[in-house]
């Protein structure tokens, strides 16, 4: 029995709901006017000046006009893109020519897509070099390097096998060290001194 109360009262309010979603859904009316105020249905007679003028021969832009991209400071790179005037040296979206994108997080330097992160040429920004054997991490040079920067090889002090070393003069042959004391002279024999002489 109470299973049957239950359905009923389900099935009451399922019609309840369905009646009332037909009444509401006929209430928006058919005709949608657009900007229309509360006090007049036609527009303003300045909008309908501007809506029925002819549209001006000179766009704006620079698509038609590509040359006022090369007015003012003069830089080489700037270009009509899109028209826009863009500098293609510097760019992201518009790197070295019109179109090209450099991928996310990357630079353009000098028309080029570098990522800065680990380039040693353009280490966190465009132009900062690192010093010879530095790595670039993170655009910075040198980080978390485990050991420093090895110096220039040192060249080597023979030549390779092939080629004996060229020697400037003959050097002499080295001696052994001495083990022993060296021997004292052999004393000379004995001459009288020379008598004075007279002049």
């Amino acid at each position: 029995m109470m299973h049957l109360v239950n359905f009923e009262i389900a099935i009451s309010l399922f019609l309840w709901l369905l009646l009332h979603v037909m009444v509401e859904g006929n209430s928006i009316p058919k005709v949608v006017q657009h900007n229309v105020t509360a006090g007049s249905l036609s527009s303003s007679p300045w909008l309908k000046k501007i809506m029925n003028q002819k549209q001006d021969p000179r766009s704006p832009g620079c698509g038609n006009r590509p040359w006022i991209c090369r007015q003012g400071e003069p830089r080489p790179g700037m270009r009509c893109c899109q028209n826009r005037c863009v500098d293609v040296f510097s760019d992201v979206n518009n790197c070295g020519l019109c179109g090209i994108r450099c991928p996310f997080t990357w630079q353009c330097c000098r028309g080029l897509c570098a990522d800065t992160n680990i380039n040693p040429y353009n280490c966190g920004k465009c132009g900062n070099k690192c010093p010879f054997g530095v790595l670039c991490f993170y655009g910075m040079c040198g980080y978390a390097q485990a050991f420093p920067p090895l110096p220039f090889p040192r060249p080597p002090s023979r030549l390779p096998f092939p080629f004996p070393p060229k020697l400037s003069r003959p050097q002499p042959r080295p001696r052994p060290p001495f083990l022993l004391p060296p021997k004292p002279p052999k004393p000379q024999p004995w001459h009288p001194p020379h008598p004075p002489t007279m002049q």
